[in-house]
């Protein structure tokens, strides 16, 4: 028994000694910033200065690391973070945010972040942000699964909160299970009826079956943001579709201004000039596309056919030549080039 009581003790002194380690250690690995020090923040100084004053209270280092995050130096933060936990490793708080940090930055650490995030959810399952922010990691890795489990824990953690239930109608949309997509953006919206991201995939939903509802929640999202190019922009393709070509114009040329690198609703005015037989027009709009995307092979082979028409022939031979160099699949410009050189 004596011995027994001897190892234990041995035992709890040894584990003291390394957690006594551990903690200088991370001591060692958190700079001393000084007040003074002004290649730092002001707000970094400050915290700095109250983290001098009491240098074991986790909270300040929370606090900095925080403001290193939003001052987007994620080294920093990281190296806070780290410490606040080495103080407090119950605190979930932490983990999530550590996994914030690791997700930020030129230097992603999806695996590390994902497991800051389980250890959030660890001491404190029903944690929204740590269950969402998980969710949407495993949605960036195409892991649709795990994504599905985890939006349903944030759901139900903020059962008011129409995001978890957005992206779970995204999965559905991924995986191709149309109507369960288009129950969860309605019931989206029940939640939130001024949800752009719903809006705007119902409005693509219903336009891209020219069906008039699409017109409706694209206005709705319009009504959230009337500077969305990409709203007006699938109203042009509806009014394309529908014949239209006076409304869709109004679209197009509106995306145009709005958004100075939209390739497409400037080559779809060049289809629609091109047909109405403004020419010099449809060409303005591919010349633009064209700068924009020099490997934009459709804008070639319709520019060439423009050229053509306007007996252009050396325009036109180029523009049909340089479409079939980008993509051997357009037909359209190698029988425009097999018609021209057959035509000297």
């Amino acid at each position: 028994m004596l011995l027994k009581s001897l190892n234990l003790k041995c035992f709890i002194a040894t584990l003291t000694v390394l957690l006594v380690f551990s903690c200088e250690n991370a001591r060692q690995n958190i700079r001393i910033i000084s007040d003074k020090d002004t290649t730092f923040s002001v707000d970094i100084r400050m915290l700095s200065k109250k983290i001098s004053n009491e240098p074991q209270n986790a909270d300040l280092y929370f606090k900095r690391a925080n403001t290193f995050f939003f001052e987007s130096n994620f080294k920093e933060a990281l190296i806070d973070i780290d410490y606040a936990i080495v103080l407090d490793s119950l605190n979930s708080v932490y983990h999530f945010n550590k996994g914030k940090y690791l997700m930020s930055g030129d230097s992603v650490d999806a695996k590390q972040a994902e497991k800051s995030y389980k250890k959030a959810l660890n001491i404190k399952p029903e944690y929204f942000d740590a269950n969402f922010a998980l969710a949407y990691l495993y949605l960036a890795k195409q892991d649709y699964v795990l994504s599905e489990q985890q939006y349903i824990k944030a759901s139900k953690a903020e059962p008011s909160n129409p995001n978890p239930i957005f992206y779970l109608g995204m999965i559905a949309k991924e995986t191709k299970d149309t109507a369960r997509a288009i129950a969860y953006f309605e019931k989206t919206l029940v939640l939130d009826d001024k949800h752009y991201d719903a809006l705007m995939q119902l409005g693509l939903y219903y336009a891209n079956k020219n069906d008039s509802k699409g017109l409706l929640f694209l206005d709705k999202a319009l009504s959230v943001n009337e500077y969305s190019d990409e709203a007006l922009y699938a109203k042009g393709l509806y009014f394309q579709g529908q014949n239209k070509t006076k409304e869709a114009i109004i679209m197009y040329e509106s995306v145009a201004r709005l958004n100075a690198s939209h390739i497409f609703c400037r080559y779809n005015l060049g289809v629609i000039f091109a047909i109405q037989s403004e020419y010099d027009k449809a060409i303005k709009y591919l010349d633009q596309a064209i700068d924009l995307d020099e490997t934009y092979a459709d804008a070639f082979t319709l520019r060439g056919k423009i050229f053509e028409v306007k007996k252009d022939i050396t325009k036109a031979k180029a523009d049909y030549q340089k479409a079939f160099d980008l993509d051997k699949n357009q037909t359209i410009a190698e029988q425009g080039l097999n018609r021209l050189k057959n035509s000297n």
